[in-house]
C-alpha cells in the first residue's frame, strides 16, 4: 500500500495542530488578563480534578517537560495557587496540592475557558461532539508512547 500526501487541508497532524494553536490563542488571552501561561492553567486544573499529585505524574498529566513545570509551580507556590508538600511515603518525593486561592483561580476562568470551547465546538450537534471527542481520545491511546 502506498501512502500519499492529501495536503495540508486534509493531513491530521496539520489539522489538529491548527486546531489547537487557535484555541490556545484565544484562551492565553484569557490567562494573560491572571499573568498565568497554560502550563499554569494545566497545573490547576488537573489538581482541580486529582489534588495531590506528585510533580512526575503532573508532568505527565500535563505534557510537560519536568524542568518547566519546576519553574511553573514555583510561579504558583508563590502566588498562593498551590502548596508543595513532602510525600509520607518517599521523603524524596513531593506532592502538589491545589490552594484555596489556586481552586477560586481555577473557578473564576474555567467559565471562560468553556465559552471558548462551546464557540470551537459551534455547530457541531451533541452526537458530533461526543464522536469528536472520543475519536481523540482513540487517537491519544494509540499515540500514547508505552
Amino acid at each position: 500500500m502506498t501512502l500519499s500526501y492529501p495536503g495540508h487541508g486534509r493531513f491530521l497532524p496539520y489539522l489538529i495542530n491548527r486546531a489547537t494553536s487557535f484555541l490556545n490563542l484565544e484562551f492565553q488571552k484569557v490567562l494573560d488578563g491572571y499573568g498565568l501561561t497554560l502550563t499554569h492553567w494545566r497545573v490547576i486544573a488537573f489538581l482541580s480534578e486529582q489534588d495531590g499529585l506528585s510533580v512526575n505524574a503532573l508532568a505527565d498529566a500535563t505534557v510537560t517537560e519536568q524542568s518547566t513545570l519546576s519553574r511553573a509551580l514555583t510561579n504558583l507556590v508563590n502566588r498562593g495557587y498551590i502548596r508543595r508538600e513532602p510525600s509520607p511515603e518517599d521523603s524524596r518525593s513531593v506532592h502538589i496540592f491545589l490552594a484555596p486561592e489556586g481552586r477560586v483561580a481555577f473557578e473564576q476562568i474555567l467559565e471562560r475557558a468553556l465559552r471558548i470551547e462551546a464557540r470551537a465546538l459551534a455547530g457541531l450537534d451533541d452526537g458530533e461532539q461526543e464522536h469528536l471527542r472520543a475519536t481523540l481520545l482513540k487517537l491519544i491511546a494509540n499515540l500514547r508512547p508505552a
